[in-house]
């Protein structure tokens, strides 16, 4: 080697590296500050998708960042999203929407499938966003359990966040901050999504007339001993809302406050038949025609722009089940003609299966007798009493008009029993075909959707187990079970006759077979 290479590299190898204490080579300048692990991790729809799961009405916007997006509820109650997070800490990145100042923001989280917490931030103007975001942290408030320590590896437990937008402040975000992990994407857990039912509720069915329901009045008062809700919490206790959480379904709710027919009320709003197929509902007091910033959610331009049913800005889970509740509001509180009500209801179904749901199983309720007095504001006199008769027949000619094989004409009992166990009776023998088709198998081991164990309860409980399509699933699926249990010893009578090797059996299974 050259006398000046030599001293070249010699040179280089002094300036690049200097001996520590411990006798090992570092670079003062920068080991601390490239390859120090961060403690926690953004994870986004976009960085890791399989981790997310939306349900509703959603749509997708850019933002400062070129490598990530915001994503903004619409205005339509219910609507949530669902994050498998790995580890007891997670912070969520608002992003929301300018609407002004607002005294709290609001959204609602459940962990693990638990009870929906209201959270409530600070009120500040939203048109004036921080440029880092607004992180809340969300609570665990997990037992842990010292029973196992891992000594070599930190396992971080796997839980379920699920995130409802409360409609005055419709729920933006960005992401969710999560201890740093190498996370596999969580592709098994996606794959079980999608063998959960999503339902979605149109209408406000018996909340339009129970106390306390979803669109209740300034002269409602709360029975003794119950909290007092604003009316955008109220979803929370709907029956459509606890009927979702009852079947462990992703559900979503399609309502409005108003009439499902058009000027039916003296705010004069367009009928849920045509606010459905929109963006957001008009606000059911009329509200929206007051906002003059183009920019907030709520600005009526914003309201009225159709809403593109699948489109690719989102991906959610499509329903696969859907129940139509309308009509109390419209024919028996505001007396409005039963056959006009009809006439665009059978039109409305015809647009939803075309235009929203081509798949999609489809009950459209009608309510059989009256609610019990304390479950209702309507007085009961022969004027509701005939307007609720005429409400069914209506409903029940609409389904037929349509002829459609997959809509269902579906009768709830109003009778002494608690009005869910009367949906349920109703919707179960529907769900149950849907449910079931939706599994991998029938002899997998894969573990009963919690859906398929509340119904199938419900079912035996009415006794109409042996009744109708659920009724022939149920004595198909028991032979098909039978059929398999008796397996070995049809094959074992079998190969005693005809022989082992002509019925090309290998040796091990004709020892099973023969019980050796």
């Amino acid at each position: 080697m050259r006398p000046a290479s030599f001293l070249s590299a010699a040179l280089l190898a002094a300036l690049s590296f200097a001996q520590d204490p411990n006798g090992g080579t570092h670079s003062d300048h920068f080991d601390k500050q490239k390859y120090t692990l961060l403690d926690q991790l953004l994870i986004t729809p976009k960085t890791h998708p399989n981790l997310f799961s939306f349900t509703g009405r959603w749509l997708r916007s850019p933002t400062a960042h070129p490598h990530s997006s915001a994503y903004h509820s619409t205005l339509w109650p219910g609507n949530s999203v669902t994050i498998l997070v790995f580890g007891d800490k997670a912070s969520v990145k608002l992003l929301p929407k300018p609407q002004g100042h607002v005294e709290h923001y609001s959204f609602a989280v459940s962990v693990d499938g638990g009870q929906d917490v209201r959270y409530n931030t600070d009120g500040f103007d939203t048109s004036k966003p921080k440029p880092e975001g607004h992180y809340i942290p969300i609570e665990f408030n997990l037992t842990k359990s010292s029973e196992h320590v891992p000594t070599i590896k930190t396992y971080l437990e796997p839980h379920t966040i699920r995130i409802t937008s409360i409609s005055a402040t419709p729920f933006s975000f960005e992401g969710l901050l999560v201890p740093n992990a190498h996370v596999s994407q969580g592709y098994d857990w996606e794959d079980a999504q999608s063998h959960r039912p999503v339902v979605e509720f149109i209408g406000e069915g018996l909340d339009a007339e129970r106390p306390g329901g979803y669109f209740r009045t300034d002269k409602y008062k709360p029975l003794a001993g119950e909290t007092v809700e604003s009316p955008q919490d109220a979803v929370f206790s709907t029956i459509h809302y606890k009927l979702g959480e009852r079947l462990g379904a992703r559900h979503t709710h399609m309502s409005t406050g108003s009439c499902f027919l058009p000027l039916c009320d003296s705010h004069q709003l367009p009928g849920l038949d045509s606010q459905y197929f929109m963006t957001s509902p008009v606000d059911g007091q009329g509200k929206s025609l007051t906002i003059k910033d183009k920019q907030d959610p709520r600005h009526l331009e914003n309201l009225q722009t159709p809403w593109r049913f699948g489109s690719m800005n989102m991906r959610t889970n499509y329903p696969s089940h859907v129940v139509v509740d309308a009509g109390i509001l419209d024919v028996v509180m505001k007396g409005a003609d039963p056959n006009k009500y009809s006439h665009n209801l059978a039109l409305f179904l015809a647009r939803l299966r075309v235009q929203a749901h081509p798949l999609a199983k489809i009950m459209v309720v009608a309510h059989r007798g009256t609610p019990a007095q304390e479950n209702t504001v309507v007085k009961a006199d022969f004027t509701t009493t005939s307007n609720r008769q005429a409400l069914y027949a209506a409903t029940q000619r609409a389904v037929s008009v349509l002829g459609d094989p997959n809509t269902h004409f579906t009768p709830v009992i109003l009778d002494s029993r608690d009005p869910q166990d009367s949906y349920l009776s109703a919707i179960c023998p529907y769900m149950m075909p849907g449910v079931i088709a939706r599994t991998k198998g029938f002899f997998t081991s894969q573990p009963n959707t919690k859906a398929q164990v509340v119904c199938a309860a419900v079912i035996a409980k009415d006794g109409t187990w042996g009744t109708g399509a659920v009724g022939t699933i149920l004595v198909l699926m028991l032979a098909g079970c039978g059929l398999y249990i008796a397996r070995s010893t049809i094959l074992g009578a079998v190969a005693s006759v005809v022989g082992r090797k002509r019925m090309g059996m290998p040796e091990e299974e004709m020892m099973l077979v023969n019980g050796k």
